[in-house]
């Protein structure tokens, strides 16, 4: 363990938390009373992807490693195919199993907002995209790499990542808070056993998109 901590790990850490979220805070407070369109949305999601190779060039000229320190390569794409499916399973799992308990205790969650009726599915699309990618590389990737090497504690590279990651879910409600948590733990779970963050983004799309995407497109069909 290395206790002193390089000053582009800091501003990555920085980014990689706060970033996205002050971002989206600050589209929402702007956005807040009017209805999204494709155009505002596009923007806001190239904001954040902008934010997030900012990132990845703090990682590769301020660090001065390769984006395998986050578990980002290009290797073994078989086994991290079948490796997304078995996230993706086991999230899709977990999800049913909480939102049925919230649904035994009577609380509710999933109902929707009208904010996004104007918002085409290709762009819906594209949030799932960004969800996937830069959530996992700032939350799996960068910060529990990061946290694990210069602190060697589990509560703080495990449990802190995914308690954030799930309190910036906070407009979705304390159901929403609890379900961002729990698959932030087991997203976590799964990158820290495997390393391979091209399977957590696979499968964290994947869990967005089915839900949110496709399943609204077969029942529209129907």
């Amino acid at each position: 363990m290395n206790n002193k901590i390089p000053k582009s790990t800091i501003m990555g850490l920085i980014l990689a938390f706060f970033g996205g979220p002050l971002l989206l805070f600050i589209f929402n407070q702007i956005t807040d009373d009017i209805q999204l369109t494709n155009t505002i949305v596009i923007i806001r999601e190239s904001c954040l992807f902008i934010l997030t190779g900012l990132l990845l060039v703090l990682i590769v000229k301020g660090e001065k490693l390769n984006l395998e320190s986050i578990g980002l390569h290009n290797k073994h794409w078989g086994k991290s195919l079948v490796l997304a499916l078995l996230i993706t399973i086991s999230s899709v799992v977990l999800l049913a199993c909480i939102v049925g308990i919230f649904h035994l205790l009577g609380i509710s969650y999933g109902e929707g907002s009208n904010r996004y009726d104007n918002v085409s599915m290709l762009v819906l699309s594209i949030i799932m995209v960004r969800a996937g990618v830069i959530e996992e590389i700032s939350y799996r990737g960068f910060i529990i790499e990061r946290l694990e090497k210069y602190t060697g504690n589990r509560l703080i590279y495990l449990y802190l990542p995914a308690l954030i990651f799930g309190m910036l879910h906070y407009r979705q409600g304390l159901a929403g808070i609890v379900i961002a948590t729990a698959a932030g733990l087991l997203l976590a779970f799964f990158y820290l056993k495997k390393r391979d963050l091209k399977a957590n983004i696979i499968a964290h799309f994947l869990v967005d998109f089915i839900p949110n995407i496709l399943v609204p497109l077969i029942a529209g069909a129907s």
